[in-house]
């Protein structure tokens, strides 16, 4: 009996998280499935395509319904990286940027778009939820401000967080988000699902925010290529 019970396999629980390396790793070996054993550049850009949409819709809610998970003041020291690298390097070791000061401006619809949204403070996010709840959204160019990163269509929110986490909940309104281009970064920068590197040196340039984003980065990549 004793090493019946010391040989028994432990259960794990199908939602049970693997380590971010994993997931990532497991998440692009099916990508390459599709890319590799599916005969139609139509069926693997829908499978990407659907696979791109699940991934995005898990990532946005995690992240919103984060504050109901944490001790009330986790906003301590709290600091979000951008989800994308802000310097990448050439072949020639030149430094550029996505984030160009002469980006255009771009609506977004926040119910039905991939926005991450981080509240963070308990009060404000049950006042916004009641204002939001019983009246419309209404856009404030001087509070709400965000980045829509085209190409991988997502768009991650830096200011006016806890309304506009009410307006993803509700899905209702919409906002003004500055673009930048991610596929600039595509012959340039690669993930492990942790770090973002530099493609031709293989240094490392920062850590990545979520394993997720560098799912929806790499798919993209590989469909940008089909």
């Amino acid at each position: 009996m004793l090493l019946k019970n010391l040989f028994r396999k432990k259960k794990r629980s199908f939602l049970e998280r693997l380590d971010p390396a994993h997931e990532f790793k497991y998440a692009l070996e099916f990508v390459q499935e599709v890319c590799e054993e599916e005969k139609t550049k139509e069926d693997r850009i829908l499978i990407l395509d659907y696979m791109l949409d699940a991934i995005r819709e898990d990532l946005k809610y995690d992240v919103l319904t984060n504050i109901f998970y944490k001790e009330k003041w986790f906003d301590k020291d709290l600091r979000i990286l951008l989800p994308f690298p802000y310097y990448y390097y050439n072949e020639e070791g030149i430094r550029f940027s996505i984030y160009e000061t002469d980006a255009e401006r771009r609506a977004i619809d926040l119910s039905n778009e991939c926005v991450l949204v981080f509240p963070w403070h308990r009060e404000k996010m049950r006042e916004s939820i009641k204002n939001i709840g019983e009246n419309e959204f209404v856009y404030q160019k001087n509070n709400h401000k965000a980045y829509y990163f085209s190409s991988v269509n997502i768009c991650f929110v830096y200011n006016g967080m806890h309304s506009i986490a009410a307006g993803v909940g509700f899905k209702k309104g919409r906002i003004k988000a500055t673009e930048y281009d991610v596929s600039k970064l595509y012959d340039h920068v690669y993930t492990d699902g942790v770090w973002w590197y530099n493609r031709h040196s293989n240094q490392r340039l920062e850590d990545l925010l979520d394993f997720r984003i560098g799912i929806i980065y790499e798919t993209s990549k590989m469909k940008y290529q089909i």
